[in-house]
This record gives C-alpha cells, sequence and structure tokens, in this order.
C-alpha cells in the first residue's frame, strides 16, 4: 500500500495504521504533510455513485465551520475517487483530512457537553437543507429508520425470545403510530449516524463529526433520532438527558409538533435497527467485533425503552422545547 500512496498521493515517508470498519476499510496515513484518512471499499459491497455523493456533501459542508467535517483529498491527477488494485482485487479509494479530537464515547458527559451537541446538530442540518443530491435521495437500505421494515428478515437472528419479543412489539408501534405520517414530516439530507465513535470532543464541546457512509434522505427529526440512541447509553435518566439535546437543537432550529409526537418510536426505530443488525452479524461474521461494538447498551437501553411510555416521552420532549 506504501507504494500506492506513494504513486497517487506524492506521500514520502508514511506510516499506515488499520482503524475499525462495518462494511470497509480504513487506515491512518502519517505522512510529511499530515495525518490522513484513506478509505477503501469493494465493488461488490461499495458504490463509487454512494462515495462521489458522500464526497460532495463533505465538500458543501465544508464552508460551514473549518476542521468540523472531514475534507475530501484528491489524488494526484485532481480526481476524489478512484477504483484501483489492491491484493489482487479492484477496490474504490479515497483520501480524507483527519480531524483531531476524542469520541464522544470516550469522555465523560455533561449538560454543557449535550447542549453543544444539540447546537452542532442543528446548524449542520440547517446546512444540509439547502443540499440536493440524486444518488442519496434514491437510496433504500437497513440503517435508514424510515425503512425499518427492511430488518424485519433480522429478527429471526436474535437468540432471546424476550428480546425478539420487544423488537416486534416496536416494529408494530412503528407501523401504527409512524408509517401513517411518514409523508407529512420534514425530509432532508441528514448525516444518519451521530453515534458515540463518529461525533468528535474538544475541550468540553462537540468539535466535529465524522463517517458520513450513512448519509440518507430522511425525516429530518431521524437525525435527532439517532443521535439521542446513541448518546442516551448507560444513561439512568435517559428522558432527561434527551431533553438536554432537544432543547438546544430547538433553540437554533426549530422543531415541529409532529416530529415530537413520533420521536420516541423513532428512537425505539434505531435501537431496533442496531441490535437486529448486530444479531445478523453475528450469525454471518463473528469475526467483525465492530459490527456489533454497541449491541449491549442498544439493548440496555431498548429494555429501559419498554419502561417509558410514549406519552411520558412526548411530554417530557414537548417540554424541552417549549
Amino acid at each position: 500500500m506504501n507504494k500506492l500512496l506513494q504513486k497517487h498521493f506524492g506521500f514520502q515517508e508514511i506510516e499506515i495504521k488499520q482503524l475499525n470498519g462495518y462494511d470497509n476499510a480504513n487506515y491512518l496515513i502519517k505522512a510529511e504533510s499530515g495525518k490522513f484518512i484513506f478509505k477503501t471499499y469493494s465493488l461488490n459491497t461499495g458504490s463509487i455513485a454512494l462515495v462521489e455523493a458522500e464526497n460532495e456533501t463533505l465538500l458543501f459542508l465544508q464552508n460551514m465551520k473549518k476542521n468540523k467535517f472531514p475534507k475530501p483529498i484528491p489524488f494526484i491527477d485532481g480526481s476524489l475517487v478512484k477504483a484501483l488494485e489492491i491484493a489482487g482485487q479492484e477496490t474504490i479509494c479515497r483520501m480524507l483530512s483527519f480531524l483531531e479530537g476524542e469520541s464522544l464515547g470516550e469522555v465523560p458527559h455533561s449538560k454543557i457537553l449535550f447542549q453543544s451537541f444539540g447546537v452542532f446538530l442543528a446548524q449542520m442540518n440547517m446546512k444540509l437543507q439547502a443540499f440536493n443530491n440524486d444518488t442519496i435521495k434514491a437510496r433504500q437500505w437497513e440503517w435508514g429508520i424510515q425503512y425499518l421494515y427492511m430488518n424485519e428478515k433480522y429478527i429471526s437472528d436474535i437468540d432471546d425470545l424476550k428480546d425478539r419479543n420487544i423488537v416486534n412489539h416496536f416494529f408494530q408501534q412503528f407501523e401504527e403510530n409512524v408509517s401513517p405520517v411518514l409523508d407529512k414530516l420534514r425530509k432532508s439530507i441528514i448525516h444518519n449516524d451521530a453515534n458515540e465513535w463518529n461525533v468528535l470532543v474538544n475541550n468540553g464541546e462537540i468539535s466535529g463529526l465524522i463517517d458520513f457512509g450513512d448519509l440518507a434522505y430522511s425525516p429530518l427529526i431521524n437525525e435527532l433520532a439517532v443521535a439521542i440512541a446513541y448518546a442516551c447509553f448507560d444513561k439512568e435518566n435517559p428522558l432527561g438527558w434527551a431533553a438536554t439535546i432537544l432543547k438546544s437543537y430547538h433553540q437554533v432550529m426549530a422543531i415541529e409538533d409532529s416530529e415530537i409526537a413520533v420521536l420516541y418510536y423513532l428512537i425505539a426505530a434505531r435501537l431496533c435497527i442496531s441490535v437486529c443488525n448486530s444479531a445478523h452479524s453475528k450469525k454471518n461474521d463473528a469475526s467483525n467485533v465492530y459490527a456489533f461494538v454497541s449491541e449491549k447498551q442498544a439493548w440496555k437501553l431498548l429494555h429501559c425503552w419498554m419502561d417509558i411510555s410514549p406519552l411520558e416521552a412526548e411530554s417530557c420532549f414537548r417540554s424541552a422545547i417549549s
């Protein structure tokens, strides 16, 4: 890989470290000109069009705030995406700038930190409302909350009967309470994966967001549903922490009543998607530990969510934005 990076990026003194990845390979590159992230995707599982769409999104966000989002780094010939042969296989390749910071999952959580989280997401979502990309709009896959039904085939991979019943319960709740109003909710291109390992922290505040591989054209409120689902892992009072994010987000970008009405079910849906995919990944490739790194915490919060009534959650969420 050293020769490939020298040839296509002009790097000379190179250190390479492989990082975790869900369905692609990521490498931390240290070169004389700085740190970078080299990302590769199998042509069997990746899509050049989606990678190009991700790059377009990142370039669009660059003029929002510097060093808040990864920046696509061009190959020597100016290309941002190439299909190259690596270890005898045709592979989609791209380079991104490296963002310094600790992940949200590594630092103590505080009200101030979660307030900055809400503000950060709102500012990004306001910016993205002006962004359009047909490839992202056409995307339909399991990690889009509005396509929850696509994960139904994975429920049978969950070993525990009680756990399967919980997931079935929330699938039914989604069908009854969310599906009828999906078309009426505001839609936008969203990051769709602001989990605890993709959110960066510096000096007690959210400083950046990485991994735009799950970009979706989706009901806007799903951005918050995803963020809250992961931010509330291991919290004794998840509604209180959720309210902090909602309040600060709402102060920058107003959340609508119709969105608050379904947020409880959307958070549950994201947790169900996570545990369904974790169960399926275990059955298919138990060696990919990264694929179920959040499984235990997701189950814990999903069990907790069962003990919270939808009316209690909605009342708390409404109070946060009143």
